[in-house]
């Protein structure tokens, strides 16, 4: 089964609400724990991830008191695929194709590996075709968890 792990799926969860912060607020900056507890996610775990979506250039950490997380792309340029590389690797629909140098004893022979290839990069193209902001349009779901306070709107202006 094609399924993501409870880090990337932590990641998406993370860089969305990061994103919709921003689009609701400009310039808002979302803290590792404001994440943690509105999605109840372990915070150690959560600044793992926070550290490698920075670490990939696609979050920057601001400093200070009032630090935290801004995007470091627009969410146009951050694609599905770039967040499941980070976290999953590469996609892959058979083992064979995980890594880029092929191990597998059946390769020479195997009447399935073409159309596992064809379907293999369908999937990565509609993954990496898809951006953020694609996924945010596509919510149907309330801003909830995200509440900007007047107070924290005032801060930013």
């Amino acid at each position: 089964m094609l399924q993501f792990n409870r880090k990337t799926e932590y990641a998406f969860l993370a860089i969305e609400y990061v994103a919709r912060k921003a689009e609701e607020v400009p310039g808002a900056v979302t803290s590792t724990r404001e994440l943690s507890e509105a999605y109840h996610m372990p915070y150690p775990l959560l600044a793992k991830i926070m550290q490698q979506l920075s670490n990939h250039g696609l979050i920057k950490s601001v400093q200070g008191t009032k630090g935290g997380y801004i995007l470091a792309k627009k969410a146009t340029n951050i694609s599905v695929a770039d967040i499941v590389e980070i976290f999953d690797g590469r996609v892959a629909v058979a083992d064979c194709f995980k890594e880029e140098k092929i191990t597998c004893p059946q390769w020479d022979g195997c009447h399935i590996r073409d159309p596992f290839y064809e379907l293999n990069m369908k999937i990565y193209q509609m993954l990496s075709e898809t951006s953020i902001a694609d996924l945010l349009k596509k919510s149907s779901a309330p801003l909830y968890p995200i509440t900007v306070s007047q107070k924290s709107k005032e801060a930013l202006s």
